[in-house]
């Protein structure tokens, strides 16, 4: 018998696989609202201008391709805490990592926590990203959830979250995502967040927050704001936070890993437990993305024009949001969907279930998930309208 003829074939990841079946789709009229990148006006890939000018300063350096530091470039590293934490936090109690993506920096964090046995179990939102259960339980981690959305009223059911974390045991972690939920486009207003954060200090539950979507919802001091007022009440905590989406570097594979503690003792230890983490499973970070990332971040002309950018991105969004429940309402769809208009960022939860979902697919040309989260920045001028009209061919009347 050969090595492998006892394997079965893992099934397969449900957004990728749905790209793949898009890009098979041989229909002019089909809409890919599965996967998680920003598309323009004209439905194309977003390379945003500040990218390409750091690029070519970094092409006009000439710069070596020596290793890197295990936790990768100080420039970008310093930077980054900075820009989810402040420039007044102290630094010398936060470990930093670039890590590949956020996806990197969830599965390093979740991995450091259990190999530590600093948690056990992490609680995941009720839903949540569904790479996130693979991540945690690859890292080791035993996995619970806790109530998060009311498919009912299509919001936070706020009491139900709370009563969750009332029942988790003390030293468990809790993954909560501090702006744009993904999937559902619902979050906690601040002063739930405040009542969240006191509540998870009580209880004792280490709280890792996971910032994917930095610049999304209002901008992005004002999208931080969460994770600074937790880090006043709860000074150990771990932020894994993205540059795949609000830089547009998704192929690049950059994010960042922050681990806050009380002291600098214990932040040298943190250090130096992740640090063998990372050498133990790729060494260290590629060079060029944290190159990109550290020069805009530490230009300010270069950093302003990211700001511009970012802000056409999300006021896009936001329009397309407007329109498309204005749109569902004119065409005959009533009041059922004006809760799109609440949820922020790239996502949001259609209503849509698994069945009509399969029906969208195959008879419009339209995928999306079959939870049905759809990404509003797949939505342009030239198909919303299709996408209304198939929407409203599927739900049924309110």
């Amino acid at each position: 018998m050969a090595a492998f003829d006892t394997l079965e074939e893992a099934p397969g990841d449900p957004i990728l696989d749905l790209t793949l079946a898009f890009k098979n789709d041989e229909r002019k009229s089909k809409i890919n609202l599965g996967v998680g990148a920003y598309k323009d006006s004209e439905g194309s890939s977003l390379v945003f201008n500040c990218v390409r000018q750091a690029e070519q300063q970094i092409l006009d350096q000439r710069l070596d391709k020596e290793y890197p530091p295990i936790q990768g470039l100080q420039p970008f590293i310093e930077a980054s805490i900075e820009l989810v934490f402040g420039k007044d936090c102290d630094t010398s109690k936060i470990f930093g990592a670039q890590t590949l993506g956020g996806t990197g920096a969830l599965r390093i964090a979740g991995e450091f926590l259990a190999k530590n046995n600093i948690c056990s179990t992490i609680f995941l939102s009720d839903p949540t990203w569904g790479n996130h259960l693979s991540i945690f339980h690859n890292a080791g981690l035993k996995l619970d959830t806790y109530n998060y959305y009311d498919s009912l009223h299509k919001t936070v059911d706020f009491q139900a979250l709370c009563n969750s974390v009332q029942q988790m045991p003390q030293n468990s972690a809790i993954l909560l995502q501090p702006c744009c939920h993904n999937p559902t486009g619902t979050d906690l207003s601040f002063p739930q967040w405040e009542a969240l954060c006191l509540l998870i200090k009580e209880k004792q539950v280490f709280p890792f927050f996971d910032l994917a979507y930095q610049g999304f919802d209002q901008g992005l001091e004002e999208d931080a704001k969460v994770i600074r007022m937790f880090a006043k009440h709860h000074p150990e905590m771990i932020v894994a936070s993205s540059y795949s989406k609000n830089m547009g570097l998704y192929g690049e594979r950059i994010g960042h890993l922050a681990i806050c503690t009380e002291n600098e003792k214990n932040a040298r230890a943190v250090g130096s437990q992740v640090k063998q983490l990372i050498r133990s499973n790729y060494s260290m970070p590629p060079l060029y993305s944290g190159r990109i990332v550290s020069t805009i971040l530490n230009s300010e002309s270069l950093r302003n024009e990211w700001i511009k950018e970012l802000a056409n991105v999300r006021e896009r969004i936001q329009e397309m949001r407007k329109q498309l429940v204005s749109g569902l309402i004119f065409k005959g769809g009533g009041r059922q969907f004006d809760y799109l208009a609440d949820q922020t960022g790239m996502f949001s939860f259609s209503g849509i279930n698994p069945e009509q979902a399969c029906r969208l697919k195959s008879e419009q040309g339209i995928y999306m998930l079959k939870n049905g989260r759809i990404n509003i920045a797949g939505l342009n001028a030239h198909n919303l309208d299709y996408f209304i009209d198939a929407i409203l061919s599927v739900k049924e009347p309110s």
